[in-house]
C-alpha cells in the first residue's frame, strides 16, 4: 500500500459519512436552501484563503527549486483557478468583496485553518502537503460521487460546483498532491508516518465539523 492508501485507510469511516451529511447530500440532491450554499461560499473563501498559505508555507520549507516551483503553481492553481468558482458564485449570489472581507470566519473555520497553519510551520514540505490532502481529495470524491446523480450536474445553481470538482483539471491538481506525498513519503519512520495519520485524521474530522457548520449556522 502507498502512503496515501494508508493515510485513507484511517480516515475511512469518516470520509463514509461525509455524503450522508445534510449539506454535501442535499447539494447534490439539488435541495439545498441557498441562505446555507451562500453562507458557505463565503466561509470557504475566507477557508481558501487560508489554505493558500499553507501551500505557501511549502516554498519556504523546502531548498529544492523544482518543488518549490510546484508549491507555487498550487498556489497559483487555488487563488486563480478554485477560488475562480467561488467568485463567479458570489457574483451570482449578490456577495461583495467587503462582505468576505468584514464576515468573521465561525470558529470551526478558524480552528481548522489554525490547525493547518500550525502543523506547516512545525513540519517540513511532506506535513503540509498533508494537511491539505484532505480537502483536496475528499471534494475530488464527493464531485466524483455527485455527477451521478441524477440531475446534478445539470442544476442550474449547485450544477458548476459538481462540475468543478469532478473536472479533469481539479482531479489532476489533487493527483498531483497524492503523488508528491508519496514520493516524499517513502522510507519515512514508523513515528513519522504515525504523525501524518494524525494529521490526516485530524483534518478529516475538521472537513466533517465544516460542512456541519455550513448546514447548521444559518436558523432555520
Amino acid at each position: 500500500m502507498s502512503l496515501t492508501d494508508r493515510l485513507y485507510a484511517v480516515a475511512k469511516p469518516i470520509w463514509e459519512g461525509y455524503l450522508e451529511q445534510p449539506f454535501v447530500k442535499e447539494l447534490g440532491e439539488g435541495t439545498l436552501r441557498e441562505d446555507r450554499f451562500r453562507f458557505y461560499m463565503v466561509q470557504d473563501y475566507r477557508y481558501l484563503l487560508q489554505y493558500a498559505k499553507v501551500f505557501a508555507m511549502g516554498v519556504v520549507k523546502t531548498e529544492d527549486e523544482a518543488l518549490m516551483t510546484r508549491f507555487s503553481y498550487m498556489v497559483h492553481d487555488t487563488l486563480d483557478g478554485e477560488m475562480n468558482i467561488h467568485k463567479a458564485y458570489m457574483s451570482r449570489l449578490g456577495i461583495t468583496e467587503q462582505e468576505v472581507a468584514t464576515t468573521k470566519s465561525t470558529l470551526t473555520n478558524q480552528s481548522y485553518t489554525s490547525y493547518m497553519l500550525d502543523e506547516a510551520y512545525k513540519g517540513g514540505p511532506l506535513e503540509i502537503l498533508v494537511a491539505v490532502l484532505s480537502c483536496a481529495w475528499s471534494y475530488q470524491m464527493i464531485g466524483e460521487h455527485h455527477q451521478h446523480v441524477p440531475g446534478a450536474l445539470e442544476h442550474p445553481l449547485y450544477g458548476e460546483w459538481v462540475r468543478g470538482y469532478c473536472s479533469k483539471e481539479y482531479c489532476e491538481t489533487t493527483q498531483e498532491i497524492i503523488d508528491l506525498v508519496n514520493e516524499l513519503g517513502k522510507d519515512i519512520s514508523a513515528e513519522r508516518e504515525a504523525h501524518l495519520k494524525e494529521i490526516f485524521e485530524n483534518c478529516s474530522r475538521y472537513e466533517a465539523m465544516f460542512w456541519d457548520m455550513a448546514y447548521e449556522e444559518i436558523p432555520e
